[in-house]
């Protein structure tokens, strides 16, 4: 499934691909769950984060087509994690901030950081959040997603295989 959407098109650039997964993430932040949050799930949420994102480009970087709305081929746009290791220096805005983009869905994390103050106050640091974040098509999100865990799941049988006991055929201890 991979290769068909890619093959007669341009290449998936790699460096769309996270090199660690949201969820093993959140283990090396357990001291700052709520800063990684609202880095990794709130500032999508954030009006001037998704601005600040939606004008990096008129191009999705997954499959070089335009990223315009309307009857395109791809008309819904994601906003893509290439990195996940950040935490949020920023505060957190009040459940009725004008600068919150949409309302929390589902099961999401509820609270939004203050992108505004921190763009003000620490522009280098709200640039560093803003370059691990790719506007892409949803179609493409999902493919990058696919490639993902497909070179997880191949990741997880080479350390399998380099760990099975040499001629034993098993991963059990001796």
């Amino acid at each position: 499934m991979i290769r068909t959407f890619f093959q007669k098109k341009k290449r998936l650039p790699l460096f769309l691909v996270p090199r660690v997964r949201k969820r093993h993430v959140l283990p090396i932040y357990k001291d700052h769950e709520t800063q990684w949050k609202l880095f990794a799930e709130g500032a999508l949420r954030n009006q001037v984060f998704h601005d600040e994102v939606m004008h990096r480009g008129n191009k999705c970087l997954a499959c070089d087509q335009l990223l315009t709305t309307g009857k395109t081929k791809y008309p819904h746009i994601e906003k893509h994690h290439h990195c996940y290791l950040r935490l949020c220096a920023g505060n957190i805005l009040p459940d009725d901030s004008s600068d919150i983009y949409r309302e929390v869905r589902n099961a999401e994390f509820p609270h939004v950081p203050d992108c505004r103050q921190c763009k003000v106050n620490n522009p280098e640091y709200f640039e560093g959040c803003i370059k691990k974040i790719f506007p892409v098509h949803g179609k493409c999100h999902g493919h990058i997603h696919e490639v993902e865990r497909y070179r997880f799941d191949k990741l997880a049988e080479k350390l399998q295989r380099d760990f099975a006991y040499p001629g034993s055929g098993t991963n059990e201890c001796v």
